[in-house]
């Protein structure tokens, strides 16, 4: 009885400690929900679409996810299951200090989550455009998967 109190309480301590903060999603209490339509047959059931914003205010152009993942953080994530989709884009909390979210007009930066990369993606707007706004609604026709990144 004392090895299965051991066993469970290992394991738990274990995935505990393994689990990762880059993906923990703080709701700030303003958000602006994204609905996808369609994505890419390159995407498989099961990926996990990013939306990433920059860690400081600046919004450097010169760095991207890509290429500099520590810069930025998630502000929203999915699981692609095949059907229709929306997505809430948590913003910044103006209460504290930290950035922890999307500031106002904000570029989102869009990735497809594969072998603990982001793979840029690019998506195609029925309605909004790809900046953050608070309370927004934004329609994206198609997600597709950029090949010449």
């Amino acid at each position: 009885m004392l090895k299965n109190y051991f066993f469970v309480i290992f394991s738990f301590s274990f995935f505990a400690l393994s689990q990762s903060d880059r993906f923990v999603i703080k709701n700030t209490g303003v958000n602006m929900t994204v609905a996808i339509l369609a994505v890419d047959p390159l995407i498989e059931l099961g990926d996990t679409i990013v939306a990433l914003y920059s860690n400081d205010d600046l919004n450097d152009k010169k760095s991207n996810p890509y290429t500099n993942p520590e810069l930025f953080s998630v502000g929203g994530l999915t699981i692609w299951r095949g059907e229709r989709l929306a997505i809430a884009l948590w913003g910044n909390d103006s209460t504290s200090d930290i950035k922890d979210g999307f500031i106002n007009n904000e570029s989102i930066n869009w990735a497809v989550l594969k072998n603990n990369k982001y793979n840029p993606v690019q998506l195609i707007y029925r309605s909004g455009t790809n900046f953050w706004e608070p309370n927004g609604i934004h329609i994206v026709d198609s997600l597709k998967k950029k090949l010449n990144y």
